[in-house]
């Protein structure tokens, strides 16, 4: 992931927890003054900032038409809730809430403090109607409604807090924070768990309200619970239900029951609009941002490449390429430079205090001129980190790899990173020039049949006849009727 992006949004909400520290304000969703983390103020503050990180992080997906569509459907379920209602105080009521689309293919959703709402492209690919989205936002719109943020800040700022501060020593350096916060033990983890999970109850019941009172059968939602279910069993990423952050979507599927009365009345005009909505949708990995093939990593829109070293796992964000070693004792990452040219980069990496500068000098990739600098960084604890910096001009363009392991394994690795460094180079295959994202078609059913029946023999990698089944929320083997519209994975 981007080190600098999680540094920042983790110096956010720590700064918050340290300074913030406490304050007694209304929770909007029960109408009690409560002990909070910030004010209502400084968790806009904080919320906007964030929203710049996340979006920094997954970048936001460009469809107007289902920006818009996302954001018609989010104003509708906000208007029932307590953020809008009467006797709110007038601050709240006038906050702006904002909703968006990220291009991200993980299904998830996400409540940022303060009212800043996303959803991904993977989580509407998965969903098959305008009912479950109203639900999924309905819930995210819970989240801000009981503050849960500000209760968080405040009941984790000695605990967490601690542990966020370990994280942001090791991010500060570009470190990988896992280990640190491992630390904390999982005893410290299941102290914090639980009330993470009873807001995540509170949010269920709270969209199931604001869903109904919008007019949507907040049922439909058991759909995606059982799809996300069933990707967690296909991946094997089952837990027990009192280790999850989320509750265990069968869990929730009962919960939802429980909240709930009968199902409503089918609206097929309105699943016709949400499917029609998210028609050519990107599936999966966008090709078009970045993809690895053959040990490569490769970007047909910018039109380079570059080998990724062996037993490193790439890590793809829009603003910058993470490749992390199988045992973490090595990262290389990639990203572009606002210099003129390396000359000009490397001197302004250099200007960095604590630096002890062991090599520097021109190099060539590919015919492009490139700097090298290796030099020695040291961490507030005194622990010493052997950095090796690469700048690269390409189509007028700085480029800059940076590499870092312990001085003791960087004989190790100094390879690998000149392998990738000096392995940068243009894009001439027009096979990878012209590669294009697999996307979201609609098919019409004519007769009925079973669902494996109707799909296509030959699917689009990486996807299977099971993935295009949880897709629909359907089984394979189930009758389907004539009239539905499935989603099927296209190349284009």
């Amino acid at each position: 992931m981007n080190a600098n992006v999680i540094f920042r949004a983790l110096s956010l909400l720590l700064s918050a927890l340290l300074f913030y520290s406490c304050v007694t304000d209304i929770v909007p969703a029960t109408g009690d003054r409560r002990y909070l983390g910030f004010t209502w103020q400084q968790e806009t503050e904080i919320g906007k900032q964030a929203s710049k990180e996340v979006t920094a992080l997954f970048g936001v997906y460009r469809d107007p038409k289902v920006a818009r569509y996302v954001i018609e459907v989010g104003n509708r379920v906000l208007e029932t809730s307590h953020l809008r209602r009467p006797g709110i105080d007038e601050q709240i009521r006038k906050t702006p809430v904002t909703f968006g689309v990220l291009d991200s293919p993980v299904i998830n959703a996400m409540a940022l403090p303060g009212g800043y709402i996303y959803v991904t492209r993977g989580m509407l690919a998965h969903l098959n109607n305008e009912d479950q989205l109203a639900t999924v936002l309905a819930h995210e719109i819970g989240h801000v409604a009981a503050r849960h943020a500000a209760r968080q800040a405040w009941q984790q700022q000695i605990g967490q807090g601690l542990l966020l501060g370990g994280a942001l020593l090791g991010q500060g350096l570009g470190l990988p924070a896992q280990d640190i916060l491992n630390l904390g033990g999982m005893a410290t983890q299941l102290i914090f768990l639980r009330y993470s999970r009873e807001d995540e109850l509170e949010a269920d019941k709270l969209g199931a309200e604001y869903s109904s009172a919008a007019g949507y059968d907040p049922r439909e939602a058991i759909g995606l619970f059982q799809t996300l279910n069933r990707i967690q069993e296909k991946e094997g990423q089952g837990m027990p239900s009192f280790l999850a952050t989320h509750p265990n979507p069968g869990d929730r599927i009962q919960r939802i029951r429980e909240l709930t009365g009968p199902p409503r009345d089918k609206r097929p005009l309105a699943d016709s609009r949400y499917l029609n909505t998210i028609e050519s949708l990107v599936l999966g990995e966008d090709p078009r941002q970045g993809f690895v093939e053959g040990n490569v990593f490769y970007h047909p829109d910018l039109r380079f490449r570059f080998p990724v070293p062996r037993g490193f796992k790439v890590i793809n964000q829009p603003t910058q390429v993470m490749m992390v070693e199988s045992q973490n004792r090595a990262v290389l990452g990639f990203t572009s430079s606002a210099d003129k040219s390396p000359e000009s980069a490397a001197a302004r990496f250099l200007n960095q205090p604590g630096l002890r500068v062991i090599e520097r000098g021109p190099m060539r990739s590919d015919g492009f001129p490139a700097f090298v600098v290796v030099a020695d960084a040291q961490k507030q604890n005194g622990q010493v980190v052997r950095v090796m910096a690469y700048f690269i001009e390409y189509r007028g363009s700085v480029y800059h790899f940076v590499g870092y392991t312990a001085p003791q394994a960087f004989v190790v690795f100094r390879s690998l990173f000149l392998q990738s460094m000096q392995g940068f180079g243009e894009v001439r295959d027009s096979r990878i020039l012209n590669r294009e994202p697999v996307r979201l078609d609609l098919q019409s059913v004519s007769r009925p049949a079973p669902f494996r029946d109707l799909i296509p023999r030959s699917l689009p990698a990486p996807f299977t006849p099971e993935d295009v089944a949880i897709l629909n929320q359907v089984e394979l083997n189930q009758e389907v009727g004539t009239g539905r519209i499935l989603k099927i994975p296209a190349a284009h």
